[in-house]
């Protein structure tokens, strides 16, 4: 299966990638076992090289957090809308495997959605949206009679502020919760000098600052150091560097996870 994805789309490859190569070592932080799978089946998979696959860790703590933060939720509502914004080849759906009482939407741009649905197929009780997250046309669909969680992984960075304004608005709905990552301002001038992103034409354009103007009043209910949370998944050498790496200032806050609820 050939793959044409544009710009910052390429990136969910990437993810991709690095869950498959999480999972085959001998000490896995997420564990993505559908994640090998279905990259054997695009053709041309992308190589992660050195500064990508360094990165592993950090990625797959983030899910593996996301993943937890979700089951929690779950744990707590056998009725309940989740959104999963920006979920590119994600098997977030599959892991969690809801109740029948969950409705669960994927939301990505069009190609992304035809590619999942060629991948994954069809779920009972899950919708494929295809539209930008920061399209206010088809949050109307969206059922607000039961409480609501909204995830957002690796996605608010790549939002310009206008951006992310528009879709954490649209996200804090009342009976909402939102969990979110977001990186440090001065990360998204560093993420530009990767050569893959360079190669990929795309990069940050939002950071924390524009989260937190976006949420506005709503209660920031708990913020993780995704920094802290690689090093004390990781061993040897790779979690020296990362503790190391923390110490130095803005290292610990360079990406972190927020969850945002709205009574």
């Amino acid at each position: 299966m050939t793959v044409h994805l544009q710009q910052e789309q390429q990136t969910m490859l990437w993810t991709l990638a690095m869950h498959a190569h999480d999972a085959a070592s001998t000490r896995p932080i997420l564990g993505d076992r559908y994640a090998a799978d279905l990259l054997d089946r695009v053709d041309d998979p992308p190589r992660l090289g050195l500064s990508l696959a360094g990165n592993t860790p950090l990625i797959c703590a983030r899910a593996k957090l996301i993943d937890d933060a979700a089951r929690a939720f779950l744990a707590r509502h056998d009725e309940a809308v989740v959104l999963h914004l920006g979920c590119g080849l994600d098997s977030r759906l599959l892991r969690l495997d809801p109740g029948p009482g969950i409705r669960w939407f994927d939301v990505d741009q069009d190609p992304v959605i035809e590619l999942r649905r060629e991948l994954y197929g069809e779920r009972e009780g899950a919708t494929s949206v295809a539209a930008s997250v920061t399209d206010p046309g088809w949050w109307a669909q969206v059922p607000d009679d039961v409480p609501r969680l909204v995830l957002a992984e690796g996605l608010l960075m790549y939002l310009d502020p206008e951006g992310v304004h528009t879709a954490v608005t649209h996200a804090l709905t009342p009976g909402s919760t939102l969990v979110a990552d977001t990186v440090a301002p001065w990360v998204t001038w560093i993420a530009g000098l990767q050569p893959a992103m360079r190669a990929a034409d795309t990069g940050f354009l939002s950071s924390t600052n524009d989260l937190a103007a976006a949420a506005g009043a709503v209660n920031l209910e708990d913020e993780l150091s995704l920094v802290d949370a690689t090093a004390t998944r990781t061993g040897g050498l790779t979690s020296t560097a990362i503790r190391l790496f923390a110490l130095a200032s803005g290292g610990r806050d360079a990406m972190v996870l927020r969850t945002y609820r709205r009574p």
